[in-house]
């Protein structure tokens, strides 16, 4: 997993950073915004198949733990992104992260549009080097997640 870098311009107001809308042969068809109020808020794993999607992940604010599964090997790749930080996955890869802070907002860039009838997620219990990942970053602090993450589907 390769840590994307855009120009970022800061001044006395903050920050601002373009993404553009064709980048790298991808042409983004959907764009969404994760707010997560808690620290350990888990969400993932998540892939589609028909059509497979393309995601650009930003963090906005605050940081994740970034999980990327490869659907045919299941090897499994992380990495910490904070908010100056992005990421690819490609469409072939299953993608879930956990919040390591409160308030942090991830935005998704989606090429292929949404088909709910061929989501799938994978438990992320199931796979032995996200639980470990999660496991030490978390503690023994509750993870807060969905219930269709939780049971898969």
């Amino acid at each position: 997993m390769e840590r994307i870098e855009h120009k970022t311009f800061k001044d006395n107001r903050g920050s601002y950073t373009p993404i553009p809308l064709i980048w790298n042969n991808l042409q983004w068809d959907q764009c969404s915004i994760s707010v997560n109020d808690k620290e350990f808020t888990f969400r993932g794993l998540h892939y589609q198949t028909n059509p497979p999607q393309t995601k650009y992940i930003k963090v906005v604010q605050g940081s994740i733990v970034d999980f990327m599964i490869d659907l045919e090997t299941g090897e499994t790749d992380y990495i910490v992104l904070r908010d100056t930080d992005s990421v690819l996955i490609p469409n072939d890869k299953a993608h879930g992260f956990l919040t390591l802070e409160p308030n942090t907002i991830v935005v998704y860039l989606v090429e292929g549009e949404y088909n709910p009838e061929s989501e799938h997620s994978i438990i992320w219990t199931t796979n032995e080097v996200v639980k470990e990942v999660v496991v030490n970053f978390a503690g023994l602090h509750p993870i807060t997640i969905s219930e269709k993450d939780e049971i898969g589907k």
